[in-house]
């Protein structure tokens, strides 16, 4: 049996992972970080597989990638409903394992899943009857309308089947059961990398392929962890019973789930107005824009992954009251991703003029994409701060703090910023990378001060 493993028995016992509660912090701090940096790699990979095989759909004609890209924002709001489900069943379990709360822990499955089933059918009924105006609203016009409605009306049931996905992967995540999450991951990036070019190019799908297959990539990984439940290798049962569904856990959930929700839907309708602008200054410069927020995911991975990982370390940390190792968890956690996240961004800058034309014949969205790259992607190690910060918070169940540092980096400087220095300068896109970089560092001194100042009063 493997260290990760937590069986159940008649008590409900759960197995702690060796240095959870002592001894050096960054051995168990890696090894519940590593699996989900190995699966968000693979979902790196099928993010840049992806824009490849709708690229070669046409390499001359950007409006493939750029619909697609346009249709990020929607598709960016259901992540939002499934990360706040995730999020908040993880802290919750993480929490109760740490107090011992068997009564929470038995009735979490079916209150998360209560949720994950009625967000669902709202994204798809909503999705269906306002695709059109959301993408109007979007900016998308003629062929990038084209090209993106048919994407968004192939992918929206994959949105609902990632938040009921998400809420198993709270669990597990609040567990500490991460080995489970890559290999959902792992499943899910294979499967749709595998029929990507069938649907796309065999069967003569387009960019409604693309969506499709992403699709059939989450029915696979959502097969393979209700097995896991059946099989009862989690201390969280899932029993498949309406009187599990207690009204005091969903609250619980909600009240951590709807602060993260909130924060990555003002990321979603942010990113609304950031196309607008940028469609108004040059329509190539979106397509660029669309191909760099793939690659952003370099610098992404491991601060979610880190965060993943001190959310739980932190949660059950917490919920035993070990105070003074919260805030440990939180230094050696933000040193580790600072020091990981300024190299990949380093690698990003030193390769971008060898990376962007792969995906682009037209110079104009390779050159916007370079520059973009130089100049913008270090700043994001600094926007990092505030993503781990999030979820430290989240882990001792405050999760306002964290859609207060989310609308900070983006509704409050990155947005009006960049507003201002288009329409008040000569800046034109250069306006827009730089009101991105200063909400990214705004956003890290406020987390930096925030985190020493409450974890150190439940120290003192």
């Amino acid at each position: 049996m493997s260290d990760e493993h937590v069986p159940r028995d008649g008590t409900g016992g759960h197995k702690e992972i060796p240095g959870m509660f002592e001894g050096p912090i960054l051995a168990p701090l890696v090894k519940l970080t590593f699996p989900i940096f190995f699966g968000m790699v693979f979902q790196i990979l099928y993010n840049i597989v992806d824009t490849i095989w709708i690229s070669r759909i046409d390499l001359a004609d950007p409006s493939y990638v750029g619909g697609v890209g346009i249709v990020f924002p929607v598709f960016f709001f259901v992540i939002a409903l499934a990360s706040g489900i995730m999020i908040g069943t993880s802290s919750l379990v993480a929490r109760s394992i740490g107090a011992k709360d068997k009564y929470v822990l038995d009735r979490t499955a079916e209150s998360g899943l209560f949720i994950g089933l009625i967000l669902a059918a709202v994204v798809l009924v909503l999705g269906y009857l306002f695709d059109e105006r959301m993408l109007r609203l979007l900016g998308a016009k003629d062929d990038y309308f084209t090209h993106g409605l048919e994407y968004l009306r192939y992918i929206l049931p994959a949105g609902a089947m990632m938040i009921v996905l998400d809420v198993f992967a709270g669990i597990l995540m609040g567990e500490g059961l991460m080995k489970h999450i890559m290999y959902a991951m792992i499943i899910s990036t294979m499967t749709n990398i595998a029929l990507d070019p069938v649907f796309i190019f065999y069967l003569k799908m387009g960019v409604g392929g693309a969506g499709l297959a992403t699709v059939v990539s989450q029915i696979v990984p959502f097969i393979y962890v209700f097995f896991l439940f059946q099989k009862k290798k989690t201390t969280v049962p899932i029993e498949w019973k309406p009187r599990n569904i207690k009204a005091s856990i969903v609250k619980q959930i909600v009240i951590i789930g709807i602060p993260q929700s909130a924060g990555h839907i003002s990321m979603a309708i942010s990113f609304i107005f950031f196309n607008r602008l940028i469609m108004s200054i040059d329509p190539l410069a979106l397509t660029a824009f669309s191909i760099c927020g793939r690659f952003d995911y370099i610098i992404l991975v491991p601060m979610l992954s880190f965060g993943s990982a001190m959310l739980t370390m932190i949660g059950q940390n917490f919920g035993r009251k070990n105070y003074r190792r919260v805030l440990d968890i939180w230094k050696v956690g933000l040193f580790t991703m600072l020091v990981v996240t300024a190299f990949l961004a380093g690698l990003l800058v030193l390769f971008a003029s060898r990376i962007f034309p792969f995906f682009s014949t037209v110079d104009q969205v390779v050159r916007y994409a370079v520059l973009q790259t130089r100049i913008v992607e270090f700043s994001f190690v600094m926007g990092g701060i505030a993503i781990i910060a999030q979820s430290a918070f989240q882990g001792i169940g405050r999760a306002l703090p964290g859609l207060v540092l989310t609308i900070i980096r983006i509704v409050g400087v990155s947005l009006p910023l960049a507003y201002i220095l288009v329409y008040t300068t000569n800046l034109g896109i250069y306006g827009i990378w730089y009101g991105i970089i200063i909400g990214n560092v705004t956003s890290a001194l406020v987390a930096l001060f925030w985190v020493r100042k409450t974890f150190g009063s439940y120290i003192n």
